[in-house]
């Protein structure tokens, strides 16, 4: 290969995350340039919300503005476990933007402001129920509804879209990172990853480091305003998102104490780009460790999610049969392709579901890369004639 032809294929990798040293690996929340993690109001994101009552509870539903005609869709999105409906925030900014549609973001029981009668009660069968329930309450006469879920909340819309009450309405099922077969095959160390992570952050700061920094979510801008969601307030229990309109920007957090082998969470990190979390790359890894002691240790999860073991064989069992047979338009986004399960892989060789694969995300794709999945759905929902492009010329949504 001559130098010519060596330039040009190296200009056309992306660049390099640079390597830290050591010492930094030890102190992630010390030293070096710092980001901006102080949180941010979902009012800049959505226009209101309301709390919905059914008989399971209430539920917060937060919504974007209503499109200019009845007709527009719905889109209703529902996040993975222990995340919240303010995960797709920054989506929620971006879809508006290219198509004519309303975001229709719940809480699901147990989970960020939602009340629920029985918080515990995780199991398939009642978070549909729960999904009918609050879309009835919410619009009586139920409108074109586009089903966008993530994780566990895919399962949800995977299901929701058979429900009797709304299947005559749904006009399209999207479904982010979660496959019947690898998240099956994950569930088996899903409470060591659990018991890896920080049970409690000094400050609602700290909590979103930590978030970016172990790569739970790489955005900065998507961690600022979806993990004070996911955060409670140990002293008043009230969620943190009650305090970010007030909240007083706090000296840059303590390091934490050198990890110890068996509470460290590894993380590959990919660099920055479009505002994702630095990281070391070729190999190096991001330390966390656990807090040694509650001292001085203010906010707690908002969910134990490994009390809800029981019910997640219950979330995955016979979902990719589910999704291959649904009425609607079908939609997969996937961080890899390697999490194609051989059902799927069958159902997309038979063209029988549209198929997109983001690159550089991780886990939460619909937060790391907001943009890339509002062009993917917007341009799915004006494939199957659910709506019209926000703007005059539609090639942006080719970019």
């Amino acid at each position: 290969m001559s130098s010519l032809q060596k330039s040009i294929m190296k200009n056309k990798l992306p660049p390099k995350a640079p390597r830290s040293s050591g010492t930094s690996k030890l102190a992630p929340f010390g030293g070096g340039r710092r980001k901006d993690y102080t949180p941010v109001s979902w009012k800049n994101y959505f226009e209101k919300f309301v709390d919905v009552e059914t008989e399971g509870g209430v539920f917060r539903v937060y919504l974007s503005p209503e499109p200019d005609c009845p007709e527009r869709p719905r889109i209703v999105t529902l996040h993975g476990g222990g995340y919240s409906g303010l995960s797709w925030a920054l989506f929620t900014e971006e879809i508006t933007s290219m198509i004519h549609c309303q975001v229709v973001a719940m809480d699901i029981r147990g989970h960020g402001e939602t009340q629920a009668k029985d918080p515990d009660d995780l199991s398939i069968e009642t978070l549909v129920k729960d999904v009918e329930q609050v879309l009835q309450k919410l619009f009586g006469a139920l409108p074109p509804l586009l089903l966008l879920g993530h994780s566990m909340g895919g399962a949800v819309a995977v299901r929701a879209a058979h429900a009797p009450t709304l299947e005559p309405h749904v006009r399209g099922v999207a479904v982010i990172d979660v496959v019947e077969g690898t998240a099956m095959e994950a569930l088996a160390s899903m409470q060591s990853f659990l018991r890896s992570r920080p049970t409690h952050f000094k400050s609602i700061e700290h909590a979103i480091e930590w978030c970016v920094r172990s790569s739970q979510v790489r955005n900065v801008a998507s961690a600022r305003v979806s993990m004070p969601s996911q955060i409670i307030n140990c002293e008043t229990g009230r969620l943190a998102t009650n305090e970010v309109e007030n909240y007083q920007c706090e000296s840059p957090t303590e390091p934490l104490p050198p990890p110890r082998r068996g509470d460290v969470i590894a993380e590959e990190g990919e660099g920055e780009e479009d505002g994702e979390a630095e990281g070391e790359g070729d190999g190096d890894v991001a330390h966390f460790t656990k807090p040694s002691s509650m001292g001085g240790m203010k906010y707690r999860w908002r969910v134990d999610l490994a009390h809800s073991e029981r019910h997640w064989s219950g979330w995955f069992r016979g979902l990719s049969a589910a999704f291959l047979s649904a009425h609607a338009p079908r939609l997969l986004l996937l961080a890899s392709l390697d999490g194609l399960d051989r059902d799927l892989t069958v159902g997309q060789m038979q063209g029988k579901f549209q198929m997109q694969v983001l690159t550089r995300c991780g886990h939460a794709v619909h937060e790391d890369s907001p943009a890339e999945v509002a062009r993917v759905v917007a341009a799915f929902a004006l494939r199957h004639r659910l709506t019209a492009a926000a703007r005059a010329d539609e090639r942006f949504l080719d970019q």
